[in-house]
């Protein structure tokens, strides 16, 4: 047999025992819960406008400008980082299993070159398909040409990258001569470009008054149409216009480009091409040990970074503070939803301003007021998954916690507490900035309710997200099965549904149980509303936290003899 026929035999069989091992999963009814709703939800993402004609007509010419702009500046920076970044060895890295079969085997060194650079460029393929089911079908009208543009485009990187640590794995091996011609090329390319933006900028300076609308969008078309700057945008533009043409004709006019450069990258790779075989060998042992490591850290709960120590821990005390401090202390994906939330709301406002909205802009603090209300609001909703420090992070050890000395309800509160802390405090910041800063003080009718409002929330939002922790907690203690660990990377359609669910169910239940807290609320609110008016909204949220504090901790004794009689390995062989 030869050794493309062994390979596509590999692939073929490797395929196809995945997507078996996918349908037998399919048999355990997390799973197939799992799989029909995260199918339900891609089609009606993105199923029923997928590779329809016409899906990108009505995109504004300022999205199309910015998609456009974005792109070309993500090229240019991918092919920057291949020469700057990195490890200074090629970069073809091979499994632990393609080493032990491959090397040894009849097979030339440029056979093995072939087998990777098909391997790659099959992999630039998948992630132009889910770059046209995401982001194509809203940026270009023909999501079809937009799919084989973005191919074409993401394997001239992946060939540009293999080629420039070819190149930088050679000058490695030179010595002190080599590094010196390759930080003074590199040098020389970023003064050119450093030069080239000065003299654009001198012809095009920056707008007087950027208060008139669309001023900024106007300046920078001029400074993306001037000569200077479509010379250092060219390589960007070559190969991110087909995927944004917008009729077969252009899509034809700009391929001849494309290929050119995409077959231009492969001959590069092919003529610098240099020994690889130990770092290949050095990279598969590297990332097998890495693997065990993290193999051997989830077995015991997960990968974790330590912080700083919270409190001093006493050798007297109560001892569920003793977990309370583990938890403390223990970051694991701790505020990752709420950066990436700022960066969204950041990011938004930028674009904003670019397409000349600039009124948005005319007072900073009526922006940071309301976007710190809103981010606080936004964490009682995703706080409760992206803050992680309870029993969901140790999960793999409920065994072990059921063998402290402790009461089922002091193990769960205990495990509780540390994300309610660390989520509350969280929101508590975002709200005193926007108390700070008012929230509506350009509009007369909501300026007076600005403070009492917030007030108000400060007790409200922190019992909301303690009581979305508790849901997703409980479900921890009542359907362990279900759950996954930390330490394990879920993956897929069925994946995606589970996440979709708990996050569901945790709305649905949190909603239950907040229903009599705002009854509650309503008979001490009204009355007082009419005696006090709008200063009365703190102390209906006080109520409103006591009631779902209230909830919470006679839920926390439920679940707590729940705890108590937990058995991890039946519930976990009832559902094999």
């Amino acid at each position: 047999m030869s050794f493309s026929r062994a390979v596509a035999f590999l692939w073929a069989r490797t395929w196809r025992n995945r997507l078996v091992r996918q349908v037998q999963r399919l048999k355990r009814p997390r799973y197939l819960l799992g799989a029909l709703v995260g199918a339900a939800y891609l089609y009606s993402l993105v199923g029923r406008s997928v590779f329809v004609q016409g899906t990108g007509r009505g995109v504004s010419l300022n999205a199309r400008l910015f998609a456009e702009f974005s792109l070309e500046l993500s090229v240019l920076g991918t092919l920057m980082t291949a020469w700057v970044l990195g490890a200074d060895r090629p970069a073809l890295t091979f499994t632990q299993t393609e080493v032990q079969h491959l090397f040894p085997a009849p097979v030339t060194r440029r056979a093995l070159l072939h087998y990777k650079l098909l391997r790659g460029l099959l992999s630039a393929s998948l992630a132009a398909l889910a770059a046209t089911l995401f982001v194509g079908r809203f940026t270009s009208p023909r999501p079809v040409l937009f799919f084989c543009g973005a191919a074409l485009a993401m394997g001239t990187l992946y060939l540009h990258g293999t080629a420039a640590s070819f190149v930088r794995a050679w000058l490695v091996s030179r010595g002190r001569w080599g590094s010196t011609v390759r930080w003074t090329v590199v040098g020389l390319v970023l003064l050119a470009v450093a030069w080239t933006l000065l003299s654009t900028l001198r012809v095009h300076p920056w707008p007087e008054d950027i208060s008139t609308p669309y001023v900024l969008r106007e300046w920078l078309r001029e400074v993306l149409s001037a000569p200077g700057t479509r010379a250092l945008l060219w390589p960007g533009r070559a190969l991110v216009a087909p995927a944004m043409a917008r009729s077969g004709q252009d899509f034809l006019r700009y391929l001849p480009a494309s290929l050119a450069l995409l077959v231009a990258h492969y001959a590069w790779v092919l003529a610098v091409e240099v020994p690889f075989e130990d770092s290949a060998v050095a990279g598969a042992d590297a990332r097998t040990r890495q693997r065990a490591q993290r193999g051997d850290r989830g077995a015991r709960g997960g990968t974790l970074r330590v912080g700083r120590v919270p409190f001093v821990l006493r050798a007297r005390g109560r001892p569920e503070v003793a977990l309370l401090w583990k938890n403390l202390i223990a970051r694991k994906r701790l505020g990752g939803g709420l950066v990436m939330l700022l960066a969204f709301v950041l990011l938004g406002a930028l674009v904003a301003l670019v397409l000349g909205d600039t009124r948005l802009f005319a007072n900073t603090r009526e922006l940071l007021g309301p976007m710190s209300l809103m981010v606080a609001v936004a964490m009682a909703v995703v706080g409760p998954s992206a803050f992680r420090t309870d029993l969901r992070m140790d999960l793999p050890k409920l065994e072990l916690l059921r063998a402290l000395p402790l009461t089922g309800r002091q193990v769960v509160g205990a495990e509780l507490a540390a994300s309610a802390l660390t989520l509350g405090a969280a929101q508590w910041v975002m709200l005193l900035v926007a108390l700070a800063l008012g929230v509506g003080t350009d509009d007369e009718t909501l300026a007076p309710w600005s403070t009492p409002v917030v007030l108000g929330l400060m007790p409200v939002l922190p019992a909301l997200g303690l009581a979305g922790l508790f849901v997703q907690n409980a479900a921890v203690v009542l359907l362990p099965a279900w759950i996954p660990a930390d330490s394990e990377r879920a993956r897929g359609v069925e994946a995606l549904g589970q996440r979709l669910l708990t996050l569901v169910g945790t709305l649905v239940v949190t909603f239950l149980g907040l229903l009599p807290a705002a009854v509650v609320a309503l008979l001490v609110g009204y009355p007082l509303f009419t005696v006090m008016g709008r200063w009365a909204a703190p102390l209906a949220g006080l109520v409103v936290a006591g009631a779902l504090f209230a909830e919470v901790a006679l839920g926390v004794a439920l679940l707590g003899r729940a705890f108590e009689r937990l058995d991890v390995s039946e519930e976990q062989s009832n559902e094999a």
